[in-house]
């Protein structure tokens, strides 16, 4: 973020009186002024010092150091508040049911794919460094872009996983669109024992080892289209309530409107995490595009600066869209209810 004119003044003042130069000059002309009982070296010093500082707090010396020290300052909060940001997604995927999506092959690896960008923005900062032809601010604005994306990639992942959770634990939230009891639940009456076992096979050392159970498979990723099919059949339950009981017709209706309403709210939603999704998978490419021309022997600052500028314009546009819908995930969540 860009200091203002006065505060940058102000600033600058400040570390033009605190020069190590001013600072000595003004105990000089105190010492004088103390030991021959007169004001006027400590006069001429204040005189001298004024118009010094004022030249001094307008130049680009310290204007410069001052922007050098903001930006310092700005990427130093920006990796602490992204090293927060990184944990919290670590622990959102070490969900037992995340995770499980995750091994399955259901869900990408998005830390790794995270651990990759990190990885791939320090060579950028290795090439930068080992380039004379470019000046400190061009380099400078090139990582504080690549680290604005990392930030932006763990927050996309946090929408994304946070989507996924909500679609595994909730359901059409709505009392039961029949007065028939629930079937009861089949007893499935255990299997005979039999002689037959399963095959032993043959240990290290030559000794029968029995094999375990098979793995559970992973259980389904979760899908919107079922939660729609599910708030199409009970409004379809409601209307042929209605036809078959009209007195109860009007409140039949009500309840349509807020499942309809539910509906909508899902679609909203899947419109979000699609976008989400499809930007997810472009920062490892633009990343590696990044690098390729940064590392070239033709190094153009502009062109560099042209395509990371349309690059962070695009992402900004996506976190602007997926805030947009941010209510909408919200009344997702508070109209539904546990499955």
């Amino acid at each position: 973020m860009p200091i203002d004119t006065r505060t940058l003044l102000k600033k600058s003042i400040a570390k033009a009186i605190q020069s190590p130069g001013n600072l000595v000059g003004g105990a000089v002309c105190l010492a004088a002024s103390a030991a021959l009982w007169n004001p006027l070296p400590l006069i001429l010093w204040g005189l001298a010092a004024t118009g010094w500082v004022s030249m001094a707090a307008t130049g680009n010396r310290y204007i410069k150091q001052i922007e050098d020290e903001q930006r310092r300052d700005e990427q130093m909060k920006a990796e602490k508040d992204r090293e927060v940001l990184r944990l919290r997604v670590e622990a959102m995927l070490a969900d037992p049911a995340v995770a499980q999506w995750v091994r399955a092959g259901l869900v990408p690896d998005y830390m790794a794919s995270y651990r990759r960008l990190a990885e791939i923005r320090g060579r950028v900062t290795q090439v930068l460094t080992d380039r004379t032809d470019l000046d400190e601010t061009t380099k400078a604005g090139i990582l504080q872009q690549l680290g604005y994306m990392l930030t932006a990639y763990l927050n996309f992942v946090r929408e994304r996983v946070a989507y996924l959770q909500i679609l595994a634990t909730i359901r059409p939230a709505s009392d039961s669109v029949s007065d028939e009891p629930a079937p009861a639940p089949a007893v499935i009456a255990p299997a005979p024992q039999t002689a037959q076992m399963s095959p032993i096979r043959l240990g290290p050392r030559g000794q029968g080892v029995r094999p375990g159970p098979p793995p559970l498979p992973a259980a389904a990723l979760p899908s919107v289209e079922k939660r729609l099919a599910e708030v199409d059949a009970k409004c379809r339950q409601l209307k042929e309530l209605a036809e078959k009981e009209p007195a109860t017709a009007r409140t039949r209706q009500w309840h349509i409107g807020i499942l309809e309403k539910q509906r909508d709210l899902l679609l909203e939603c899947q419109k979000r995490d699609q976008m989400v999704v499809a930007q997810l998978g472009a920062f490892t490419d633009v990343f590696e595009v990044i690098l390729g021309r940064v590392s070239a022997s033709q190094f153009s600052a502009t062109e560099v600066a042209s395509y990371m500028g349309a690059v962070v314009e695009q992402v900004v546009e996506t976190e602007k869209f997926v805030a947009s819908l941010r209510p909408a995930m919200d009344q997702l969540v508070g109209g539904m209810s546990p499955a």
